[in-house]
């Protein structure tokens, strides 16, 4: 499981990056860039705040004894060093 989100997160992140245009931010379009990032890390903050309220209620209702899904922080690692 952990592998699946790792990658989720990394084409959240690929996905965020092809939105800020480098040449918006060198042609002085600042609102645009400011409001692309911004998007960006709200869109990287909501996935975490997802992914950790899935793993609790998961957690929470699971029927599975041996179902441990310890938060992994390791899964936003890069989504952290993105924002």
């Amino acid at each position: 499981m952990k592998g699946l989100l790792t990658k989720i997160s990394n084409q959240i992140i690929k996905r965020c990056r092809a939105k800020i245009n480098k040449d918006d931010m060198l042609d002085g379009d600042v609102e645009k860039c400011m409001d692309d990032l911004e998007e960006s890390i709200e869109c990287c903050r909501q996935w975490k705040y997802i992914c950790l309220k899935n793993q609790k209620m998961i957690k929470k209702y699971s029927t599975r004894p041996n179902w441990d899904l310890d938060t992994d922080e390791t899964i936003f690692a890069e989504n952290e060093a993105f924002i």
